[in-house]
């Protein structure tokens, strides 16, 4: 936000971007002249999440005892980034405006909003989440979804954002099953996981193309496009689980919040 409450401009934020890149942060994409996605050295990452004043910090790979410095200190850098251009951040997880805010930084975006609309998409840029996510064994997996499913109403009691992506499913124009947000929440096996996310149509273009339709599919893709509560992802050669209902609130919540995670992983 700038010094009078208001969204900053994609002005303000590229010479926040800039700066970063005097304290080590490399250019990791640009789109024409926009610089769209910085990474240091150890290999975080900062980019934009489609608003303009929407920035994303994704960390590296880490134990459970270095994520919270990490993420501190490379918030710390975007803060400080952030101060020399009057800029301060902002910490709740929906933004209460009705202007567009939508910037789309790389071709994946642009693949939504033709997909979506202007109309349907643009609300998506006026939220912000805390996502954390952890490796787990193949054996392990749907017993560890299945925890996080039962515990769902503890989630959503404090995630405001689960109305706008509810808008969001309902106002598009790509006529999406209702539980591509959300989805199922438990499951028998790991083969009814795949049979579930299979029943979902496939990004083609403006439109949703069925999975038997199609003889390629470009799997990391199809399942970012699929926006459960709690879904598995791969990333190298670990199998991970994605917590995502968790609503972005003061940086000193974020112990709170990743304690509430992990105290579920073991239960």
């Amino acid at each position: 936000m700038d010094m009078e409450g208001r969204p900053i401009s994609t002005e303000i934020s590229q010479r926040m971007l800039n700066f970063l890149t005097s304290l080590g942060w490399s250019i990791d994409c640009l789109k024409g002249n926009l610089l769209t996605s910085l990474v240091d050295a150890e290999g975080n990452k900062i980019f934009y999440e489609l608003g303009r004043h929407n920035i994303e910090l994704a960390t590296k790979a880490s134990t459970v005892d270095q994520i919270l410095p990490l993420t501190q200190s490379c918030l710390n850098q975007l803060y400080e980034a952030a101060q020399t251009v009057g800029a301060v951040p902002y910490f709740n997880p929906v933004l209460p405006s009705d202007e567009d805010l939508l910037v789309i930084p790389d071709e994946r975006d642009s693949v939504w909003l033709q997909l979506d609309g202007r109309e349907a998409l643009a609300p998506l840029a006026r939220i912000s989440a805390v996502q954390f996510t952890f490796s787990v064994s193949p054996q392990d997996a749907i017993n560890v979804l299945n925890k996080f499913g039962h515990q769902i109403n503890s989630f959503l009691t404090d995630f405001p954002q689960d109305a706008v992506w509810k808008q969001y499913i309902t106002n598009s124009q790509a006529n999406y099953q209702q539980n591509r947000y959300g989805g199922p929440l438990t499951f028998e096996s790991m083969d009814e996981y795949c049979q579930a996310l299979a029943c979902h149509g496939v990004v083609r273009g403006t439109g949703l193309v069925p999975l038997e339709n199609l003889n390629e599919l470009d799997i990391p893709l199809h399942l970012r496009s699929i926006w459960w509560h709690f879904r598995l992802k791969r990333y190298g050669n670990s199998l991970c689980i994605e917590i995502r209902p968790i609503a972005r609130k003061t940086d000193s919540k974020l112990e709170t919040q990743l304690e509430k995670v992990l105290a579920i992983v073991s239960s």
